[in-house]
């Protein structure tokens, strides 16, 4: 498939994993809609960039996603590329204890529900516009390489840390809907992908506590530090260009498998 002239969305596309997909589709000469919570002007490098349309929007909702696409459709055309990036890291415990009673307090239901919301409910509320659009055009004919969807997992849907019972199952969902999708969709010749990547710089990683920082960097193999965000979006750009990657989760982490920090405190899985 090619990049030059198609027209691709990117999800939490203001910063992080998806600002780099961003500036990578740019670059390679995608029209790109940019979709995060809040649109503010950019002064670098998208500055003036006329095939870039900034929209605002909640992943998680409907009405929001329904708008989101039905501008991108009237301004760029269909999109033939998206890659879902928005996600949030939202500890979730099971239960708090108080402070004053020492007994142990069940943890509001909004804090897990939310980050099912955004990261598995949102990702899906993309992908049900985007195909929609692609299967105007009716049945593939042959082996016409129609749309590619990538999707963003992460080592926690594998190895999640304690307290991260939220994410981790946010995060397995994207990934265990990757073949199913790719299964249905393939009959509009639309492959679906996902990367499932380690600790990143992003703004997720600069929340996590020093110590759990330390511990998830020295386990990985090699190489021994953070992935960049413009190493994911590379990775994004092969499995666009490649027809045969599909229905896979592609783990881009460096080999590490995570392990429980063992000082007391927060726990955190690094990445996305």
């Amino acid at each position: 498939m090619k990049l030059q002239g198609t027209v691709a969305v990117v999800t939490g596309a203001a910063s992080g994993l998806g600002r780099a997909c961003v500036e990578m589709l740019l670059t390679e000469g995608c029209s790109v809609a940019a979709i995060d919570l809040t649109v503010a002007e950019d002064p670098g490098a998208w500055s003036g960039t006329l095939r870039l349309l900034r929209l605002a929007g909640d992943v998680s909702r409907a009405n929001d996603m329904e708008r989101a696409f039905a501008t991108i459709q009237r301004e760029l055309g269909t999109p033939g590329i998206l890659i879902n990036c928005a996600g949030v890291l939202g500890p979730a415990r099971v239960f708090r204890t108080d402070k004053a009673t020492g007994r142990a307090v069940p943890r509001p239901m909004e804090l897990f529900r939310r980050v099912i919301d955004i990261n598995l409910v949102g990702t899906f509320n993309t992908i049900r516009l985007f195909a929609q659009g692609l299967a105007q055009a009716g049945p593939v004919q042959g082996d016409e390489d129609r749309g590619v969807i990538i999707n963003t997992a992460s080592v926690a849907a594998y190895e999640a840390l304690s307290a991260q019972t939220a994410y981790g199952s946010s995060k397995a969902g994207v990934a265990s809907m990757t073949l199913p999708l790719a299964r249905e969709l393939a009959h509009y010749g639309i492959r679906v992908m996902a990367l499932a990547p380690g600790t990143f710089e992003t703004g997720m990683y600069e929340v996590v506590p020093d110590h759990t920082r330390r511990t998830l960097i020295s386990d990985v193999p090699f190489p021994t530090r953070p992935g960049r965000p413009a190493e994911f979006a590379h990775m994004a750009k092969a499995l666009i260009e490649n027809s045969m990657m599909n229905g896979s989760v592609v783990r881009i982490d460096g080999a590490v498998r995570m392990r429980e920090p063992q000082a007391s405190g927060h726990s955190y899985p690094a990445g996305h």
